[in-house]
């Protein structure tokens, strides 16, 4: 029986988690210098900006790597290069609809937060130019896992991830603020899109030649699959960001900037995010035997089970230990920090499943997924301090529990489904 845990499996993902430990390791150096560095003012600026780097992530890709995954799963490896230029093509007809109507709102937030001007406009086309290069990069991504390129991934985040640390030492002897941190990320965003793009022209064969031989169309399959998708992601960059945007409008850049670094310490989720699309969802991807399945969604959930109980009780042993790295901006956030820990493996949790339910193309009916998670919302934002730390990471618990229980729900639905359909027609 193939089962998600066997030998090849553990030795690969332990492997490329040990990499990604070390690419973390760089990534919260880089962090820890943004967040030490910066004024507090300068660092609720660039938390806001990353914040709405993601929302038009989600915007303009709306589940579309999640799809190119789950036919890429059933495709052949001829049909890959055609399936990725079908994506590409349907990313820049959404990035012009979503990111022509999100700019003003990008600006106005900022603006709320005191932003000089120029400096609202220049984060907010560092947002924009971010966002549509990051999904141009996870498009590419979603095809590079299909083929198992594992090591040229860690390469590449090892690389940019050194380079963005060089770069951000360098700027703070000269100006570090907002504008400079996301000019970086921009970079980082470009240099992956470029590297992913020609490596995967010559894997492909992706020459001139053929180019012209006949190809496989995936545009409706592509589009099926977003439709299905589309109301959930807009679901899920709502319910993630709201807390942000909420003590962004009633709050201040101060109490941003102590969102985001507190945020900082999360690189973990960061490790597993990586580890899951790269090793699990391929695996659910492939996989079709029941067993298989189970055995694989069973360590899934058990994992972050314990890894929820562990963590807490780390943050509430030794919360003035964790809070230092931070700086003097931020020790007094102890009670914040066991609520940032419990939302953030939550809202990890939930992602995972629901992407490994994507990855098999079970994607979640939206009326369930955002009926059951909007009420959570409403619920939390009238019983909480909307404009406090604690209040905003209170909120995203809420609505992460319940996520939890609906995708681990769905997901054992269909697999029951699954099972049954197997057993009628083996």
């Amino acid at each position: 029986m193939t089962t998600l845990l066997n030998r090849h499996r553990v030795t690969r993902l332990t492997g490329f988690a040990s990499g990604q430990v070390a690419v973390q390791v760089i990534g919260f150096a880089s962090g820890m210098v943004l967040v030490r560095a910066m004024e507090p003012a300068q660092y609720g600026y660039y938390t806001l900006t990353v914040s709405m780097a993601s929302i038009a992530n989600i915007l303009t890709d709306l589940g579309l790597a999640s799809a190119v995954m789950a036919i890429g799963g059933r495709s052949t490896r001829n049909a890959l290069g055609s399936l990725l230029d079908d994506a590409n093509a349907l990313h820049l007809r959404l990035g012009w609809l979503s990111l022509g109507l999100l700019a003003p709102c990008f600006a106005v937030l900022l603006l709320r937060q005191d932003a000089p001007p120029w400096q609202v406009a220049a984060l907010t086309a560092l947002a924009i130019a971010s966002a549509a290069l990051n999904v141009r990069a996870g498009l590419a991504l979603s095809i590079g896992r299909l083929l198992g390129l594992v090591r040229l991934q860690l390469r590449l985040d090892l690389a940019v991830n050194v380079a963005k640390l060089g770069v951000l030492m360098l700027a703070v002897g000269v100006a570090l603020d907002a504008t400079m941190a996301c000019a970086v990320n921009l970079f980082v965003a470009a240099a992956t899109w470029a590297v992913w793009t020609r490596h995967l022209d010559r894997s492909l064969d992706r020459s001139s030649e053929s180019k012209r031989l006949p190809r496989v169309g995936h545009g409706p399959a592509l589009r099926e699959q977003l439709w299905k998708q589309a109301p959930n992601s807009v679901y899920f960059v709502i319910s993630s960001q709201l807390a942000v945007w909420l003590i962004g409008i009633f709050g201040n850049a101060e109490r941003v900037a102590e969102v985001g670094a507190l945020s900082r310490l999360g690189a973990l989720f960061t490790v597993i995010g990586a580890v899951s699309a790269t090793l699990v969802m391929p695996y659910f991807a492939r996989h079709h035997g029941v067993p298989a399945l189970a055995s694989g969604f069973v360590a899934v959930n058990g994992f972050f089970a314990a890894m929820l109980m562990a963590l807490v009780a780390l943050s509430m042993a030794y919360p003035e230990a964790i809070l230092w790295v931070l700086g003097g901006h931020y020790g007094a956030l102890q009670s914040e920090l066991v609520w940032m820990v419990v939302a953030a493996t939550l809202s990890a949790w939930a992602g995972t499943v629901y992407s490994i339910g994507c990855a098999r193309g079970w994607v979640i009916p939206v009326g369930l997924n955002m009926g059951t998670g909007l009420l959570a919302t409403v619920l939390a934002i009238l019983a909480v301090d909307v404009a406090t730390v604690r209040g905003s990471f209170m909120i995203n618990t809420a609505t992460g529990m319940v996520g939890v229980l609906v995708t681990v729900g769905y997901f054992t639905w269909q697999l029951r489904r699954h099972a049954t359909a197997k057993a009628v027609c083996p």
